[in-house]
């Protein structure tokens, strides 16, 4: 798979990361799981393992990816339910809210409708579309690391297979640059 439309899970959070986070490598975490047959158990099983093991619930996930990545049971870009998903983002000038408006004025116009949902207001506003096909399309927006930035991002999700992800993230790509 191209790292261009999506990094595995070792390319993006790197092991000292885990380590910092966890107290344990990545490695020393497959390990273990290995022994409590985490190629066998699933995703929510093994997330839920890890957070009993003491596991903040968001490392869990990260941990728990790694894992099925590492062990062959999940391909970057897969989600748990087989499905998968693409994303990209940038940085945009503004507040959230207002970069959010224009993002879905753009994103309407995309898609030939108005979103299904939108959550106003906390951390990170949002608007979903559903397209006929099921697949979703997910805006996001949060303070950017400056002053008076917006981090914008776009992901497509529930995608029937790997092939479909190279044209996804081209179309959110574009779709970011038109915000």
């Amino acid at each position: 798979m191209n790292d261009d439309v999506v990094r595995s899970h070792a390319r993006g959070i790197p092991a000292d990361r885990v380590l910092a986070a966890t107290g344990t490598t990545p490695d020393d975490w497959y390990a273990q799981l290995d022994a409590a047959d985490g190629h066998t158990i699933g995703h929510t099983a093994i997330a839920a393992w890890l957070v009993d093991a003491g596991v903040d619930p968001w490392w869990a996930q990260s941990v728990a990816i790694g894992y099925e990545q590492s062990r062959g049971l999940r391909v970057p870009g897969q989600r748990s339910d087989g499905t998968f998903a693409v994303s990209a983002s940038r940085q945009v000038p503004g507040d959230r809210e207002a970069v959010l408006d224009r993002a879905v004025a753009a994103a309407t116009v995309t898609l030939g409708h108005p979103p299904t949902s939108e959550r106003r207001g906390g951390k990170r506003p949002s608007a979903r579309w559903t397209t006929a096909d099921r697949e979703s399309v997910l805006l996001t927006a949060e303070d950017g690391p400056r002053p008076d930035t917006v981090r914008l991002s776009a992901t497509r999700e529930r995608l029937t297979g790997p092939e479909r992800m190279p044209e996804a993230k081209a179309a959110l790509r574009e779709l970011l640059a038109d915000v």
